[in-house]
């Protein structure tokens, strides 16, 4: 029988649990023409909540979407060049139909290239001088705006892991033309690495200072993941209980891509019935598989980095500036501050409120069984 949870890849329709609310606030919010700053960390489901707002705003007639992902980008043209392929792809539905609209509107004309890949799916490109690499950004910043104008419809651009911008010095010139999009163009910035994209949204000497809406998504709740996870084992034969749920739900601190990972391993443990056994086998298990990765990363850091991580798992990311903490551990508050500052950039840590804790949850299992 097929495993009924999914993770690894965005998920989709059946094998996505809730974010119903965060799908209307952003409907209504991009419907307004508002620009949105969407952040959450890594494996939390950011992509695939945008992916099926993708799906249900395609659904209208009158809205077309852009979905562009920075993480693929080394260059300016290279930004250029995929952020055309992604505006052609899916503002027009045939190669004759792009050829034409978009060589009217490009006021420098390069050449536009086609290339068909093996899956016979159409790459759109452009290709431009050195000399007309200004030019040619202006130029293809604005087709969704002239296309909207042209078209009347509303577009929406949803510029994921957009922090990745910030390595090409190109804000300035990205929010100037942006602004000038009005309500006809609505853009979600997404992006994991909060240290970064609070400096380009809060920092009052950046362009995109007080320029979006910021939404954070939040954790899907227990009580959404005991429906879900019931149903599943339940069309599938098998049974799970609430308090074995809750167990899964503490392990993975509620984060989607992991919840849905340890259930997956659970689901295939169990024959009729789970129990504690089972949860604890698929943890090993898993930490097995990840060993490799998590002694690499470990092995990456510092020693007081390393030390900060245990002290982290050890008092669960709370009270971590507390001096009876401290002198277990010999920090002092100015290295664990320093260290802290290292391991967010790094993206293996962050924080809520007052309480740190690692971005990978089963990381601090990992560190417990191998490190002690």
């Amino acid at each position: 029988m097929k495993n009924p949870f999914y993770f690894g890849n965005e998920v989709h329709d059946k094998e996505f649990c809730n974010r119903i609310d965060e799908l209307r606030e952003l409907k209504n919010d991009v419907g307004n023409g508002i620009n949105v700053l969407l952040y959450a960390p890594r494996r939390f489901g950011k992509t695939s909540l945008l992916k099926k707002l993708q799906n249900e705003l395609k659904s209208s007639i009158d809205t077309k979407v852009i979905f562009f992902d920075w993480m693929s980008v080394s260059s300016i043209d290279e930004f250029l060049d995929k952020y055309f392929h992604a505006i052609a792809s899916n503002l027009e539905s045939t190669s004759d139909k792009v050829m034409n609209l978009f060589k009217d509107m490009l006021q420098i004309r390069p050449s536009i290239t086609m290339k068909i890949s093996n899956s016979s799916d159409i790459n759109y490109g452009l290709s431009f001088t050195k000399k007309e690499l200004d030019s040619s950004f202006e130029d293809i910043i604005n087709l969704p705006f002239q296309y909207a104008k042209k078209s009347g419809k509303k577009i929406v651009v949803i510029f994921d892991e957009f922090q990745e911008a910030e390595q090409f010095g190109i804000e300035k010139k990205l929010r100037t033309l942006i602004q000038t999009h009005s309500k006809d163009v609505s853009y979600i910035f997404s992006g994991s690495k909060k240290s970064i994209l609070n400096a380009m949204f809060s920092d009052k000497n950046r362009a995109f200072y007080k320029s979006v809406k910021r939404l954070v998504i939040k954790e899907i709740t227990l009580d959404d993941w005991v429906v879900f996870a019931k149903d599943k084992f339940e069309q599938t034969a098998k049974s799970i209980e609430k308090e074995h749920i809750k167990t899964i739900f503490e392990i993975t601190n509620g984060f989607p891509y992991y919840t849905q990972q340890l259930l997956y391993h659970v689901w295939q443990e169990c024959e009729q019935s789970v129990d504690e056994l089972m949860i604890e086998e698929s943890l090993h298990l898993m930490l097995e598989r990840e060993y490799d990765l998590y002694a690499y990363i470990y092995s990456s850091l510092t020693p007081n980095q390393k030390t900060t991580l245990k002290y982290i798992a050890l008092f669960d990311g709370k009270n971590l500036y507390s001096n009876d903490n401290l002198s277990e551990v010999n920090l002092s508050a100015s290295t664990l501050k320093s260290t802290l500052e290292s391991l967010m950039k790094k993206d293996i840590c962050d924080r809520i409120d007052d309480r740190y804790y690692l971005v990978d949850p089963f990381m601090r299992y990992w560190l417990t069984e191998s490190n002690g």
